[in-house]
């Protein structure tokens, strides 16, 4: 078998594997955060929701970039990782003593007493995010999805049980802390005991240092885009109350792990395949284009069919209580659905070895961003009004994250239109229609069920008059697989 058939197989491999791990988790914790959020207040998701703002910051302190720069390296060994396992841990160790005594003015900062024994005990969390971060890497760079699937559900199922219990019992906001502190610990622990990364107690400046030329760019693209995605519930929660904050968090939850199921899926498979061919620049359009028109196929009906049934999915599943989040489930509809432009982009501009093309994409898109919400918080008069800026960045970057590639790989826009247009002018021809289904006079439940089964119905018909390529490859890979079960069971009964 080739070298190019081969890792092809192990990608396609790795794919299924991740897309199985990302749904059942995810939709896991969809359905446990509906529990949780017919058992909770709004006030209660509020005060977890402002710990979370500090520990996306602390998350990517720990990483630093470090952690893609081992999958970028073809030949990372075991005093790469070890090195930066033990950097990891240290960083995570330091942090925590500074959450720990800033605890009190957070609290103070929100008014909220209950987030300084919160944010304490939640950063207990951090040193086992540390040693994740290292083991992820190992896994994702030798292509061995398969673990995270088995590390995820246990993680997944166990927290679950615990978070639910707890808000049963009436613990409040501490059912939230249980339920992610331990999913944490317990995701990290299968892996640990399942993957065998090689590993000495040596730490190796020189190693580091020389990651840390690729990383550190990472690193900062990382904390500017964090700066980015928190800016807004930051200024909600301290602007506003807890309640607003948990409804544009619960609104924006939902689009986003719709979205990020699908598009981190195959970016978590196409960064290490990438790598391993960085150097042919014919391999790399040609997956990078695979990946574009694959994932809009998939992400474009999904996003803006869920802005359709959103009003419905927020009374039916939520309760009335939640309301004003459907307005929020609208915006980040739209706004994550582009998602993909992102990453079909950057991951292929990351593959190649060009961090520092990929840091000024960050810059400049940051910096247009961060103009653009301080328009949007300076004129604001509600927390609905400051969604609507996630709309204008969207747009900003579609524009700059499109420009890169055009040099480095030759992807025109000419291309990036062909593979694009066609799924957008089909979903948004499904979305009308899904809509329109929505006005007729029936039962909620009934409308809601109608408006899902027509929509898949309605953009399947369309992609088979219009003779999409992007079903004809899912059905492909997906009748290769099946074959490859029925012959595997075959060998074994023989």
């Amino acid at each position: 078998m080739s070298e190019n058939a081969y890792l092809k197989k192990k990608a396609i491999s790795g794919l299924i594997w991740k897309f199985m791990e990302r749904v059942i988790a995810q939709t896991i914790s969809l359905i446990v955060s509906v529990i949780l959020a017919r058992l909770l207040t709004p006030s209660d998701y509020g005060v977890v929701g402002i710990v979370a703002i500090f520990f996306t910051f602390a998350n990517v302190i720990i990483s630093g970039g470090l952690n893609t720069a081992l999958i970028q390296k073809k030949d990372a060994d075991v005093h790469d990782y070890s090195s930066i396992l033990i950097l990891s841990v240290v960083i995570s160790v330091v942090l925590y003593i500074l959450l720990f005594f800033t605890a009190p003015w957070a609290a103070v900062l929100f008014k909220k007493p209950l987030l300084t024994p919160i944010i304490r005990t939640m950063g207990l969390s951090l040193p086992i995010y540390a040693v994740k971060s290292v083991y992820c890497a190992y896994i994702s760079s030798n292509l061995k999805f398969r673990t995270f699937f088995f590390a995820t559900l246990g993680g997944t199922l166990v927290s679950a049980v615990i978070g639910i219990t707890m808000a049963v019992n009436g613990f409040g906001a501490w059912a939230l802390v249980a339920q992610q502190v331990s999913n944490t610990c317990i995701d990290t622990v299968i892996l640990v005991a399942v993957t065998h990364m090689p590993f000495v107690l040596k730490f190796s400046i020189n190693r580091v240092k020389s990651l840390f030329k690729y990383g550190s760019k990472i690193f900062v693209s990382s904390l500017i885009a964090a700066i980015y995605v928190e800016i807004n519930p930051l200024i909600i929660g301290i602007k506003y109350t807890t309640a607003d904050l948990s409804f544009y968090t619960k609104g924006k939850m939902f689009p986003t792990t719709v979205s990020q199921t699908i598009t981190s899926t195959l970016s978590a498979v196409l960064f290490p395949f990438l790598s391993k061919k960085q150097d042919d620049k014919a391999v790399l359009l040609q997956y990078t284009r695979r990946f574009m028109q694959v994932a809009s196929f998939v992400v474009f009906p999904t996003m803006l069919g869920f802005l359709a049934v959103s009003d419905g999915f927020v009374r039916l599943v939520l309760t009335e209580k939640w309301m004003e989040a459907s307005y929020y489930i609208k915006i980040f509809c739209i706004a994550t659905m582009f998602d993909i432009v992102a990453v079909g982009n950057c991951e292929t501009i990351k593959a190649m070895g060009r961090s520092d093309v990929y840091l000024k994409m960050e810059i400049i898109k940051k910096s247009a961003y961060f103009v653009t919400l301080a328009l949007f918080i300076f004129l604001s008069r509600s927390p609905m009004q400051i969604a609507i800026s996630a709309l204008v960045c969207t747009l900003i970057q579609i524009v700059v994250n499109s420009i890169p590639n055009r040099k480095l790989l030759g992807y025109t826009y000419r291309f990036q239109l062909e593979d694009l247009l066609p799924n957008l002018l089909s979903a948004i021809v499904m979305c009308v229609c899904v809509l329109l289904i929505g006005t007729l006079e029936l039962n909620s439940v009934v409308v809601t069920v109608l408006q899902i089964a027509s929509g898949v119905a309605i953009y399947y018909v369309i992609s088979l008059l219009t003779k999409n390529p992007s079903l004809k490859y899912i059905t492909d890979q997906a009748g290769g697989v099946l074959k490859g079960l029925k012959r595997r069971k075959s060998d074994e009964r023989e």
